[in-house]
């Protein structure tokens, strides 16, 4: 019982700041604001709430982020399927297989706070993975937008782009790369417009909040990965 609670504390509540907790704070008041003034389904809001949970947990690094990110994901799933979405169902699909994959890869490479909390060790790009990864996107995205509007896909190239750039994005997320946060912030936005137009708003909700939380994950991986430079410099000069 008490392991267990000293985790529950290390992962949700030691190691934030002020500004963090109000953040995860807000954003699920947005979603839960949404829900009251527009509902839509049990499976949206369990999906909205657990969603801007697990992006934030994402963002600072938190191991936790994958447990919370399994009942986002297979929420999302079912809603992607009901929405003729079809491309998201299969992106749901490999992020439920690179999650299980993810936890080892985390587990592995924690960094350890003063005060007993644990973040992951943060990596970045070099210029030749970044062009790789632009020109590897485009033609993807273009191959896939092709095939899923063959088979009457709901707006067949933007769903193409969200699912190509979702499942690189996974993979860097996995991979501990801080460049995931600018594709999923371009992913948000696409998003954003796909759940507008099919009109389920806390899905547009959720959406929304990811976008401020890109920026958050951007900063905060930053930092994350100049951290474990200097450890990884430290313990080598030992």
């Amino acid at each position: 019982m008490t392991k267990a609670k000293n985790w529950i504390l290390n992962e949700f509540w030691i190691g934030y700041t002020l500004f963090e907790k109000l953040f995860m704070l807000s954003m699920l008041a947005v979603q839960i604001i949404v829900y009251c003034v527009a509902p839509d389904t049990v499976l949206g809001i369990i999906a909205g709430i657990s969603g801007v949970i697990s992006v934030v947990l994402c963002a600072k690094g938190k191991i936790s982020f994958y447990f919370i990110g399994f009942v986002q994901t297979i929420t999302y799933l079912f809603l992607a399927w009901e929405n003729r979405f079809y491309g998201e169902v299969l992106e749901n699909v490999f992020y439920l297989v690179t999650m299980v994959w993810g936890i080892f890869i985390w587990k592995k490479n924690m960094n350890r706070n003063d005060d007993g909390s644990t973040e992951v060790a943060a990596k970045k790009f070099s210029l030749l993975q970044w062009i790789a990864a632009i020109v590897g996107t485009l033609a993807a995205t273009v191959a896939m937008g092709f095939a899923l509007d063959k088979i009457g896909s709901a707006q067949a190239y933007t769903d193409a782009a969200t699912n190509v750039m979702a499942i690189f994005a996974q993979l860097l997320m996995v991979r501990r790369y801080r460049e995931q946060w600018i594709w999923w912030l371009v992913i948000d936005i696409l998003c954003v417009k796909m759940w507008f137009v099919a009109g389920n708003w806390s899905m547009v909700a959720m959406y929304i909040g990811w976008i401020a939380n890109c920026i958050y994950g951007w900063v905060n991986w930053t930092r994350l990965e100049k951290k474990a430079k200097l450890a990884s410099s430290a313990a080598e000069g030992l």
